[in-house]
């Protein structure tokens, strides 16, 4: 069970002007995912620290069984809101995400994001949340992550972490999202802003394929 602190320090973080501003609509990588030239057909997608449902929404619209989980319950109750008034369908779950199974979660996941959720997360999560994904993950199912390598409160997670954590799955790509194109997913304070400019955070994104018989 995730402690107080931990479920203390993230609704900080999530208040905080630290915090970014995500934006409405989901990232380039997770629209060329659905709606680009090697598009995957909507099947069942898992959102991991989910925020205020912008991934989660985007792919409810676009035919995808989405269930969103977020530690924070002002941001589900927004994703919540912001579903119902699209007419769209999500399971949106207030909870952690290194407890998948006591959040019946279900299994057979085609499609997994993470936009920024693991990175924050302490070594002990670390060693829960990967077990928990990857059993939810169909084989060949992918697992797009956006993370940031340096943080001055979060942990932080750089590419051979990835690569020795997940063993069940198979690094695609590894792109670095360094300067202002991360602000293109949101806004923040003006020192944020300035942190993303610089690429201070060293900010990457993942593409994961879950192994076949693994």
């Amino acid at each position: 069970m995730t402690s107080l602190a931990t479920r203390a320090i993230v609704n900080l973080l999530y208040k905080s002007p630290f915090n970014p501003k995500s934006s409405d609509g989901p990232d380039d990588a997770v629209r060329d995912l659905v709606e680009g030239p090697r598009a995957l057909g909507p099947g069942r997608a898992l959102d991991l620290g989910c925020g205020h449902g912008r991934h989660a929404l985007y792919l409810a619209r676009h035919g995808w069984d989405v269930t969103g989980v977020d530690l924070v319950r002002d941001a589900v109750d927004t994703a919540r809101d912001r579903v119902a008034a699209a007419g769209a369908t999500a399971r949106l779950v207030q909870g952690d995400v290194t407890e998948l199974d006591d959040l019946a979660v279900p299994g057979g996941q085609d499609l997994i994001i993470d936009a920024g959720c693991f990175h924050g997360l302490p070594a002990r999560m670390r060693d829960r949340y990967v077990p928990g994904v990857t059993s939810r993950a169909k084989p060949g199912a992918l697992l797009l992550m956006l993370a940031l390598a340096q943080h001055p409160v979060l942990k932080g997670v750089r590419e051979d972490e990835i690569r020795a954590r997940f063993q069940g799955w198979e690094v695609v790509s590894a792109q670095s999202l360094a300067g202002r194109e991360m602000l293109r997913y949101g806004t923040g304070s003006k020192l944020l802003r300035t942190a993303f400019e610089k690429g201070w955070f060293d900010p990457w994104r993942y593409l994961l394929r879950r192994k076949q018989g693994a």
